[in-house]
């Protein structure tokens, strides 16, 4: 109802009428206008109309209008979307979901007539549709499947913020991600940043046009911010020529995707992002100066961020009561925005990533051959020989001994 309404009200310029009726009425008649050719028996039925003197719908496109963000050409060059192109298929979908139908059809007074039927008879409905109340996902609502490696790496549930000012298009999306993901909706851009900054989510999918801050702006807001910065951004939009995804690009977003979407089209794009971002974490994980990562993996942002990280460590490496407070200090950033940066780019919080940071260089200084086991340990800034050995360990899967003398120096490279 929501949506017939609001379509009705969109394409009824000043001065039209709006009608709707409500009946409930014995079926006969109205299945057979509503083409119900599978029904065994005579139901009740909620009939629900509204009829409006607007714009109206050519007549060969009155069926059309349900399909998956159709577009009606005016036949003069121009096109307009009726509703989101969403609104009236998720509704023909919840219709068939209750055993009813959907109908469009011309207002002899100018217009369009849309009504629906729903049955309002028990019998109308399997036992087990009476008790189960959650929908089925049927159609286009079908579980994606993923592979078997996309799905462990999803045991753990990255959250995704979804911003878009259209209701249908956030509910859509969220239909289709949910199996897979903690979602977090926001229908404009100011919450959404105020939430970003609150729930750190893994991923945002931001619509381009919304009203007051665009998806552009947005987008900027995140890539400019010190805390945000690495957070993936996808900009969704109608918009497909070339020189609007460049633009979107230019700003900062990791991937851009076009109405009509392939719902397997936009999971692969977020499997993707996501996975570039871990990727990211294990190599900052793995290495101890930014020129060991490839160039643009990492925004100039982050990268410079990373630089000054990581000259840090270096200069406190044997340092054994380095702290954030001193972290902070030294790269003039408040102790939040440290801390959610790290853990953002790294997956790991300051403290943790500099004691890898430490054993990393420790594997650098046992590779020059210049140092025993007991100076390294103090370099790296380890109080004890056993604390330093144990985190070794725990770390590598070897002792510092053991790599030292050569037995693990092959696995260990492969490492």
């Amino acid at each position: 109802m929501s949506n017939l309404i609001s379509n009705a009200l969109k394409f009824t310029k000043s001065g039209g009428k709006i009608d709707i009726i409500f009946n409930v009425i014995k079926g006969n008649d109205l299945e057979q206008h509503y083409k119900l050719t599978d029904s065994t028996q005579t139901l009740d039925y909620i009939h629900l109309i509204v009829k409006d003197t607007g714009i109206g719908i050519p007549e060969d496109k009155l069926e059309k209008v349900f399909e998956r963000y159709y577009q009606i050409d005016e036949g003069n060059g121009g096109n307009y979307n009726w509703g989101t192109g969403i609104g009236l298929y998720y509704a023909q979908c919840l219709v068939s979901l209750h055993h009813g139908a959907i109908k469009a059809e011309n207002n002899p007074e100018g217009g369009t007539i849309f009504s629906f039927i729903l049955p309002v008879n028990d019998q109308a409905y399997l036992p087990t549709e009476r008790s189960n109340r959650t929908m089925e996902k049927e159609g286009e609502f079908k579980e994606i499947q993923l592979t078997e490696s996309e799905n462990n790496e999803n045991s753990i549930q990255k959250t995704l913020l979804i911003v878009d000012d259209d209701p249908e298009i956030v509910h859509y999306i969220k239909t289709l991600l949910s199996p897979y993901y903690r979602i977090l909706c926001r229908f404009d851009a100011r919450s959404a940043f105020e939430s970003i900054r609150e729930e750190a989510p893994d991923l945002v999918l931001s619509d381009v046009v919304m009203p007051g801050i665009n998806g552009y702006e947005f987008c900027q807001m995140i890539k400019q911010d010190i805390q945000l910065s690495h957070i993936p951004v996808i900009l969704v939009t109608s918009k497909a020529t070339v020189e609007e995804q460049i633009g979107g690009l230019n700003i900062g977003a990791d991937a851009y995707v076009t109405k009509p979407f392939d719902p397997q089209y936009l999971l692969a794009i977020i499997n993707s992002q996501l996975k570039n971002r871990e990727n990211i974490r294990q190599l900052l994980g793995q290495t101890t100066q930014t020129p060991d990562i490839e160039q643009n993996l990492l925004s100039a942002q982050d990268s410079a961020f990373m630089t000054n990280l990581y000259r840090l460590m270096e200069n406190e490496l044997s340092n054994t009561e380095l702290n954030i407070t001193r972290m902070t200090e030294v790269l003039h950033i408040s102790r939040t925005k440290f801390y959610y940066k790290v853990k953002g780019l790294t997956g790991e919080n300051p403290n943790v990533f500099f004691k890898i940071y430490k054993l990393n260089r420790a594997v650098e200084l046992l590779k020059l051959g210049k140092y025993n086991i007991s100076e390294i340990a103090d370099l790296t800034g380890f109080s004890t020989l056993a604390h330093f050995s144990t985190s070794f360990k725990k770390h590598f899967g070897t002792s510092p001994s053991e790599y030292y003398h050569g037995k693990e120096r092959k696995a260990f490279r492969n490492h």
